[in-house]
């Protein structure tokens, strides 16, 4: 069986295990609705917004606490700093923040650290989908060059994809 078809059988059966980097105002969002149905990972460098969310306390006024709350206590929400949990994920979301610069390009720092966390573990079989507002062809230029490095194939060995930041 490919690593494709175990990812799809994976989601189907509602087994597959989320992992969403960046907690912000389209990250959490994100990261609720996935833990409703699946085990979602929630990571972000921020160590006291993480804390907060373990509390069950949202920052985010789409989100409320007490959502938060019901879905960390059920352990379908893990909110973490600990980027070793990517590990144990079949999909990982990128949903960082990219400040405008003074030339108003998107300054992507945040995006290539996400990357380089994610390149550093095993990223095999999983699909990575960008979700952070950039320019065009990020996913091409930047990620898919970075995931290639190991000689590891897109579409066989590990899956790529960019959906559109939508808090909606």
């Amino acid at each position: 069986m490919s690593r494709y078809q175990k990812l799809l059988r994976k989601s189907k059966q509602r087994k597959a295990v989320i992992g969403i980097i960046g907690l912000g105002y389209v990250g959490l969002p994100l990261a609720i609705e996935f833990a409703k149905k699946f085990v979602t990972y929630g990571i972000d460098v921020n160590t006291k917004k993480v804390e907060k969310f373990q509390k069950g306390i949202s920052d985010i006024p789409d989100v409320p606490s007490s959502i938060l709350k019901k879905l960390v206590v059920k352990k379908k929400l893990i909110p973490t700093s600990n980027y070793d949990v990517l590990n144990h994920t079949d999909v990982i979301i990128i949903c960082v923040p990219t400040p405008l610069r003074k030339s108003k390009d998107p300054d992507i720092t945040y995006i290539l650290s996400a990357i380089e966390e994610i390149s550093t573990r095993n990223y095999l079989g999983k699909l990575i989908i960008l979700e952070s507002t950039t320019y065009p062809g990020t996913t091409l230029e930047v990620l898919l060059p970075t995931f290639s490095k190991n000689k590891y194939k897109p579409g066989k060995d590990f899956f790529l994809a960019f959906s559109p930041e939508r808090v909606d």
